[in-house]
């Protein structure tokens, strides 16, 4: 007899409580894998009458240079934005648990991006990078002497990739923050009053000491970056739209691309699943190489 028998709970008491969030997970994530998955094996513009293909679609992404740039650019755009945020929010946390005064007043100016919408802070970067009219850092650089430097950054395909990055890095910065913050606040404090009488310095307790003690957060705070930096997309695409061309192209915008503009729903599909499938090997191999590195110390 299972336990929650021998305790008067029947058997199937847990999947009751299971089933809003399951029904939910499937309703707005199963369903439409499996809908995209069956627009992807072949050609439909939204409005006339779907037609398999055999999955032609998968294979014209293979000679798909957009596509190919697409991805070259997302590939980028996440190995840079989780090295950022990681860092950057590590930095911000560290710098957090060592004020001892107006600590939550601080914590306001860093938590301000990850409230503010992404359409907002686009607009605000826009703004400031804009060169007709004239945006504060252009500004900043002519009023300073530096004028031969003013251009419409926006407009360089050399540098908008890097851009969009930056700002997204930036928005997201502060979730980390609050992530790693949570988890150093919560260490045993006699494990790092011990290491200082030990003679440990601060730098020496938070590599050897604070961030040993934290690695499952470190862990899941890297999958949850590199998932959601894999999946950007309003930032860039409010900021660029992919542009100029394709240099900052990603392939989430490429996809809503094919699949709104074009109106191309099997190869846009296509495009979908990709994303997806992508972000599971990735995760799979992030997590897997955490496992290993736990194993061995």
């Amino acid at each position: 007899m299972r336990k929650n028998q021998l305790l008067g709970t029947p058997s199937w008491a847990g999947w009751l409580f299971v089933a809003p969030a399951l029904l939910m997970f499937t309703a707005v994530v199963m369903v439409p894998i499996v809908w995209s998955s069956y627009l992807s094996l072949g050609v439909w513009n939204g409005l006339g009458k779907w037609r398999f293909n055999a999955g032609a679609n998968y294979l014209s992404m293979l000679s798909d240079t957009v596509f190919r740039h697409a991805l070259l650019n997302s590939l980028f755009f996440s190995l840079v934005g989780s090295l950022i945020q990681l860092i950057v929010g590590m930095a911000m946390a560290v710098s957090l648990i060592s004020i001892a005064r107006f600590r939550n007043i601080v914590r306001v100016p860093y938590f301000l991006p990850a409230v503010i919408s992404s359409v907002a802070i686009s607009q605000i970067f826009v703004q400031l990078l804009s060169a007709d009219p004239e945006g504060f850092i252009n500004g900043s650089l002519r009023s300073i002497g530096l004028g031969e430097h003013t251009q419409p950054f926006l407009s360089n395909t050399s540098l908008t990739l890097t851009i969009v990055t930056l700002v997204d890095a930036y928005k997201f910065c502060a979730i980390y923050m609050a992530i790693f913050y949570s988890a150093l606040v919560s260490l045993d404090q006699d494990v790092l009053a011990a290491a200082e009488i030990d003679g440990a310095n601060r730098l020496q307790q938070l590599f050897l000491i604070r961030l040993p003690l934290i690695w499952a957060t470190i862990a899941a705070s890297v999958v949850l970056v590199v998932s959601g930096t894999l999946r950007g997309f309003d930032i860039p695409f409010v900021m660029t739209g992919g542009g100029p061309g394709t240099s900052s192209e990603l392939v989430s915008t490429y996809m809503y691309k094919t699949l709104f503009s074009q109106s191309n729903f099997g190869y846009g599909s296509a495009i979908a699943i990709f994303l997806v499938v992508e972000c599971l090997l990735i995760v799979a191999i992030i997590r897997k190489a955490f496992s290993a590195t736990e194993k061995t110390g």
